[in-house]
């Protein structure tokens, strides 16, 4: 696998090899997860830490991994779809927290002035 690119064919093998023997596939698996996390919190610029966005997206797509059935579509559109949902969701968590924060700061501000 390369650097930046992700061969599905491949990405599918690695998944089947992981799905009958996890323990001997994992790094293999792990590897091109990360690169595909990475590419998609990279290229679409989600406003998350990057490091939370790896561990959730990680622990996501190794519950579902076990979903995947390349008949019903392929692997890099299945989870390239889990992991921006996962980080639309940590996304708009986060925005929602913020806002939250912001309102408790004008509500605290305005009884202040009182």
């Amino acid at each position: 696998m390369g650097n930046r690119y992700i061969d599905n064919d491949e990405f599918e093998r690695i998944i089947l090899l992981y799905k009958e023997d996890p323990k001997t596939h994992e790094d293999d698996l792990v590897s091109v997860f990360e690169l595909l996390i990475r590419n998609i919190v990279e290229s679409f610029k989600f406003e998350v830490d990057p490091n939370d966005a790896k561990q959730e997206c990680f622990a996501l797509v190794l519950k579902t991994v076990k979903n995947f059935k390349p008949k019903k579509g392929t692997a890099f559109n299945y989870f390239t779809t889990v992991i921006l949902n996962q980080l639309k969701l940590m996304y708009t968590r986060e925005k929602k927290y913020k806002q939250k924060i912001e309102n408790y700061i004008e509500i605290r501000k305005g009884g202040l002035d009182l």
